[in-house]
């Protein structure tokens, strides 16, 4: 029964997919927000580098220097919901690098008293089909 199950799954999701549609991407539920975090300030992430971080109550914003160089450098900006920033994000490339703009969602759930995020990035419509994105504070504002 389970093995039926997991085939008729499998054949609806390659359907579905060879129709044009998207199987959507799960964002986490926001959780409490965490209180006296501060997400103001310069952060490090292993995935895209330095970042810095501007927040006004809910609303944030920032960008990203990529360490394989300016070309791939970036914006975001976003929503914090509770422990959640859900977020779109935009490379502009470089045409004459042959280096293609991109554009995509995301999710970040703050953490250690607002030190830490962890989260995923996606291409397009994805909030997760790229990886993990993951930053530490490292600057205060």
């Amino acid at each position: 029964m389970r093995l039926l199950r997991f085939a008729m799954l499998a054949v609806g999701a390659l359907l579905l997919t060879a129709c044009g549609g998207q199987i959507a991407s799960t964002v986490p539920t926001p959780g409490p927000a965490v209180a006296g975090a501060n997400l103001n300030g310069t952060w490090y992430s292993d995935e895209f580098g330095n970042m810095k971080v501007v927040q006004d109550r809910q609303d944030i914003r920032g960008s990203y220097e990529d360490p394989r160089g300016p070309d791939h450098n970036g914006t975001f900006r976003g929503v914090l919901q509770g422990d959640l920033i859900k977020l779109d994000w935009i490379k502009p490339g470089n045409p004459v690098a042959a280096i293609p703009s991109a554009r995509g969602r995301g999710w970040l759930r703050v953490k250690l008293r607002g030190e830490r995020l962890e989260g995923k990035w996606g291409y397009d419509e994805s909030r997760e089909d790229g990886g993990n994105w993951t930053a530490e504070k490292s600057q205060y504002k």
